[in-house]
């Protein structure tokens, strides 16, 4: 019987073997060719570079108020504005474009302060749920029900006007009641990955279970853990920005985009862009962080690659 080994193959299939792609290259080339992701990516930056370059991007101080120069046109409705406050002033004077920058920054920081809280605490009630099964499945299992049971919102509502509104107090609110998303997926990866030939083999070496859990079972959840953590982001900006709109959020004089909203609803008939402008950050924000998930769950996706 020939060697299987020793097979003579064609030119063709030795021009194949070099020329073929590596997994990085594969991975670039679906990352270049996914436009929701690229579209995502680029959005994302453009806010992140906005945020971190706020105390040069912004022409003014978002906080300093001028009572004799408030509700300014932007300057579409009145050119004379486009150098002093091109987006206008808000109803104590301060200028808008400012506020709009630096509203960027605590957007951000409470939607990746609530993505780390959340996404840490769910994904270690997941991973373990799925990891042992039995009796700490069904516990955690009760514990991600009773969770389910409770309605984010208002518990943060009660939350915070039992603790007080702060920003502080948001970012731990909203951490701490939306990890179940987290739970309930890293659980279901998790039971289908503690089964795999890999898995068994580390644990028939007498491998520990933390080792097991963290170099062979967390690297093959990453790629969906990435996936709920931008969407739980975009679900912890949206719902800050509820909170402030409603009163409950972030507090004046802070910048943020909610409480820009919340302070523009009696000028929404005569004044409309103080409502437009940060309503239009948030969908372009929030819309960037979901075309960037979606992309990303399709380049981490090898099937039919």
């Amino acid at each position: 019987m020939t060697d299987i080994a020793h097979t003579p193959r064609s030119f063709g299939q030795i021009v194949d073997e070099v020329l073929e792609p590596s997994p990085m290259q594969k991975l670039r080339k679906r990352m270049f060719g996914n436009y929701s992701f690229l579209a995502g990516l680029v959005i994302i930056l453009l806010i992140l570079a906005v945020a971190l370059l706020a105390p040069l991007l912004a022409p003014h101080d978002p906080l300093e108020t001028n009572l004799s120069n408030r509700l300014t046109n932007p300057f579409w409705h009145d050119a004379k504005t486009l150098e002093e406050h091109p987006l206008g002033t808000d109803k104590v004077g301060r200028d808008y474009l400012s506020r709009l920058i630096y509203g960027a920054q605590i957007s951000l920081l409470i939607g990746v302060s609530t993505m780390l809280i959340s996404g840490t605490i769910g994904t270690i009630l997941g991973v373990t749920a799925g990891y042992f099964g039995g009796r700490v499945d069904m516990v955690i299992n009760f514990i991600i029900n009773t969770r389910l049971a409770m309605p984010v919102f208002l518990v943060a509502m009660a939350a915070v006007v039992a603790f007080g509104a702060s920003l502080t107090v948001v970012i731990l609110v909203l951490g701490l009641f939306l990890w179940d998303r987290f739970a309930v997926v890293m659980r279901s990866i998790t039971m289908q990955a503690r089964d795999l030939d890999y898995v068994k083999a580390a644990r028939a070496m007498g491998c520990s279970t933390p080792y097991i859990i963290v170099r062979e079972i967390f690297p093959n959840v990453l790629g969906s853990l990435t996936v709920v953590a931008t969407v739980e982001m975009a679900n912890a900006i949206l719902l800050e920005a509820a909170l402030s709109f409603l009163g409950f959020g972030v507090q004046a004089p802070t910048p943020s985009w909610g409480l820009m909203l919340n302070e523009a609803r009696e000028y929404m008939f005569f004044s409309p862009w103080l409502l437009a402008l940060p309503g239009t950050c948030l969908f372009f924000l929030v819309l960037a962080i979901n075309l960037f998930g979606d992309g990303l769950r399709d380049v981490t996706l090898e099937k039919g690659r």
